[in-house]
């Protein structure tokens, strides 16, 4: 499949398209090229580098922290990039437009005991699903996982999401965008949701009738091609995704130092985020089926599929 193509069809089911930079080849026998934007829900893959758990798996890993899920499938596909990070809705709606990816690694999750997405809204009236019945609401994309759990929750909770009108805003705007009134409302993570906080807007977390009470935000992925090409590399990142995983769950603080050294985010502004999420140690089928399921419901995909079906074998 060419890089256009692949372009072509994961373009809107994540976010907008970065350029991809070349690694330079290590001076090792196992490299390891990954491509992520910097944030919290990617930060397993920074804890991971910088605590040597790539290093103990005999891995040497280059990060680029400049490359959104569209740019990350086209570069594997042209052999430039080995294992990106892309949410589970995306993944399923790649899987679905027959995009030959499959999953490593869990990372992120988002539970109604730690929350990772929310809503933020100006007018403190709007706190239940018919609210945002006829309202305007902003995603970073309406092909992945916010706009999913948002529609799901709106009509869980009274509301009619096919009355909301939806609009595509990157993240770094929408607070702004928000307070002009021009929207009435949008769902992101960390640190948007805080700094909208900070703005004086209000904030609603999707604790109550969720899609799901625990979900898997997001999973780290390769082709099935270079997999099982390099299914002892494969295995060892998956291992050494796992030990950061569970590292990072226990050590809040350090985590948070790292975190800031890769995103530039001052460091009390992370330790302030209301929503620093806890990492996966394993994949667990039932935090993805409900958003394959949902994703099969609102039409972001042709049909449901087992969860086990996006998950390679190592």
């Amino acid at each position: 499949m060419k890089r256009a193509e692949v372009l072509r069809l994961v373009a809107g089911a994540g976010a907008g398209v970065a350029v991809l930079p070349r690694a330079a080849n290590a001076q090792t026998l196992v490299p390891v090229r990954i491509g992520c934007l910097a944030s919290d829900a990617t930060g397993d893959a920074f804890y991971a580098q910088d605590q040597g758990f790539f290093a103990k798996r005999g891995l040497t890993v280059s990060i680029s922290t400049a490359v959104a899920s569209a740019a990350a499938a086209s570069a594997m596909v042209a052999g430039d990039l080995d294992v990106a990070i892309a949410d589970i809705v995306v993944l399923s709606i790649a899987r679905d437009k027959g995009l030959p990816f499959v999953a490593l690694a869990p990372a992120l999750l988002h539970s109604n005991k730690v929350p990772t997405l929310a809503i933020a809204v100006r007018d403190p009236a709007i706190k239940l699903g018919a609210d945002f019945n006829g309202k305007i609401m902003a995603c970073a994309t309406t092909r992945g996982i916010g706009y999913l759990v948002t529609s799901a929750w709106i009509d869980n909770n009274g509301g009619d999401s096919k009355s909301v009108k939806w609009v595509e805003m990157p993240f770094p705007v929408s607070t702004a965008a928000l307070g002009r009134g021009e929207i009435d409302g949008f769902c992101a993570p960390e640190p948007f949701i805080t700094a909208a906080a900070d703005a004086g807007m209000h904030i609603l977390l999707l604790d109550k009738n969720p899609i799901a009470p625990v979900i898997l935000q997001g999973a780290w992925f390769a082709t099935k091609d270079w997999t099982a090409k390099n299914l002892p590399t494969a295995r060892a990142f998956a291992a050494a995704m796992r030990d950061a995983n569970a590292w990072t769950n226990e050590n809040r603080q350090s985590s948070a130092q790292i975190l800031a050294n890769y995103t530039k985010v001052p460091l009390p502004a992370i330790l302030g985020m209301r929503m620093r999420g806890e990492f996966a140690d394993r994949f667990d089928i039932s935090t993805i089926q409900p958003l394959i399921d949902g994703s099969a419901k609102y039409n972001l995909i042709s049909a449901s599929f087992p969860a086990r079906n996006l998950i390679a074998t190592l």
